[in-house]
């Protein structure tokens, strides 16, 4: 009778235990992300009255006699089955289609990992979650191998229409102030009228010649070119039409440009205004900055000046013959070209009607300048002038991680809906959604509660007849004392 009365306390504690879990279970049918738990029993001690004998010639076997010692708490399991999809329409808003965690951490670094995807941004531009911990994942600029860390948009006022794709990628459309270049765009540079020419003021550009005041006759608005050009040696060159001289150089775009090297395909407007595309520069890539040849390669006393394979030749103006007037053309890391005069025999002469200076204002942006048979100049460029952000473009402004763990039903439940890494949960492998098999993020929805409430009333039901099943055993237990003692009166 003794032991009837033990089993059925541990009946009642058995059941008391089911009944918290159950009630846990039902106080969050609403909680977003939830997950439901089990609990089950198991026997305990047995003792053994009499033990189990073989049969023999003239008897048969004979079953051992155990007596049991009521029951326990097996296991309270957490039941990992995907809640269903609550919509929203809130971007930021995140639904973990398939299996893993969103991984968050708090200031001292302690890692947490949940399926409520409920985020927002805080002031600093950090992506949290509604306790304030930091959403994990990347910043834009990450490299492969790269440890996870809180995703932060500094700047994120600068950007509209934040949304979040399925492989966990953040974007938003750029709405900060305009940078002042923009690549691959045309900007207009200077005109025309701010040329000069000694002996003519007031110059100016109209219908396509360039006229001045003559300052000593008094004359108006004289017309001094025509056929104005800008070549691709960076020389502003025209006709002349006073004297009919050809391809007259008139100046340079460096003389309006810091940086002519940064422009391409100028064009010239009816009112004299230069525009041209800003073609912008990409760290560590190779680019040609133009060509020595053109009209400001000019050497007193010989016409049509061209370098080719090393070589400078000329027509010589007195005998019209072609010349070779330098050998051994090179171009140092400076920019400065040496030759060997073919003229007077000096070797390594430095040649001052050569340089850089209409192709590229600042020679020590480049590495590995290069002088080609042709006479373009290449060189690899050593900064970056592109700029980091274009007003309406769609930038990728980070990247959200998700974990997966080899056995997520032994992941420790901690509260704020979270889960914490445990011996047997295994090493949790962090990766971007949808790789390694793990869930996609739809945005603009939650993830339900799995609480099955049918399940749960009927297993309050079983739970309370076996609550009172087990009172009753003690009840009866007692009244089976109670007749015993009252033997001896």
């Amino acid at each position: 009778m003794i032991k009837s009365l033990y089993s059925g306390v541990s009946g009642l504690r058995a059941h008391q235990t089911k009944m918290d879990v159950i009630g846990n279970n039902i106080a969050n049918v609403n909680t977003t992300a939830f997950k439901s738990s089990r609990v089950t029993f198991q026997d305990v001690y047995y003792q053994t009255v009499s033990g189990a004998t073989p049969n023999t010639e003239t008897k048969g076997g004979i079953n051992a006699k155990q007596i049991g010692f009521g029951a326990t708490v097996s296991s309270i399991d957490v039941i990992n089955s995907r809640g269903g999809i609550q919509s929203t329409d809130r971007p930021l808003d995140l639904y973990l289609s398939g299996e893993g965690y969103f991984v968050v951490t708090d200031g001292a670094g302690i890692v947490n990992y949940t399926r409520a995807g409920n985020f927002r941004f805080d002031v600093q531009g950090a992506l949290v979650d509604p306790n304030g911990n930091y959403v994990v994942g990347w910043q834009p600029e990450y490299e492969s191998g790269d440890m996870p860390a809180p995703v932060v948009i500094p700047n994120i006022n600068d950007y509209t229409n934040i949304t979040i794709g399925n492989d966990g990628r953040i974007t938003g459309v750029y709405s900060g102030s305009a940078p002042l270049h923009i690549p691959n765009s045309y900007e207009d540079l200077w005109n025309l009228n701010e040329l000069s020419f000694p002996g003519y003021s007031d110059i100016k550009f109209v219908d396509g010649k360039i006229i001045g005041d003559d300052v000593a006759t008094g004359a108006t608005e004289v017309e001094l070119f025509g056929n104005i050009k800008i070549n691709s040696d960076g020389s502003i060159t025209g006709d002349s039409l006073l004297d009919g001289t050809i391809s007259v150089v008139l100046g340079s775009v460096s003389d309006f440009l810091s940086n002519p090297a940064d422009y391409t395909d100028y064009i010239i407007y009816a009112d004299g205004t230069v525009s041209a595309m800003f073609k912008g520069h990409f760290t560590n890539e190779t680019e040609s900055l133009g060509s020595i040849n053109g009209p400001s390669l000019q050497i007193p006393g010989y016409t049509d000046v061209e370098y080719s394979n090393g070589t400078i030749r000329g027509i010589d103006s007195a005998t019209g013959e072609l010349t070779v007037l330098y050998t051994n053309v090179t171009m140092n890391e400076a920019g400065i070209f040496t030759a060997d005069n073919a003229v007077s025999g000096a070797t390594g002469e430095v040649l001052p009607f050569l340089g850089l200076g209409n192709l590229v204002a600042d020679v020590s942006l480049y590495s590995n300048l290069t002088l080609n048979e042709d006479g373009t100049v290449t060189g690899i460029y050593n900064s970056t002038q592109v700029p980091e952000h274009i007003p309406n473009d769609i930038e990728v402004l980070g990247q959200i991680a998700v974990a997966k763990f080899s056995n997520p039903d032994a992941l420790m439940q901690k509260d704020g809906i979270y889960f914490q890494e445990s011996r047997n949960s295994g090493v949790p492998i962090i990766t971007f959604p949808g790789d390694n098999a793990t869930a996609t993020i739809v945005s603009g929805g939650l993830e339900m509660s799995n609480v099955d409430l049918s399940r749960e009333f009927t297993d309050m039901i079983t739970t309370q007849r076996g609550f009172q099943a087990n009172s009753r055993l003690i009840t009866t237990s007692d009244q089976l004392l109670e007749e015993l003692v009252n033997l001896k009166r």
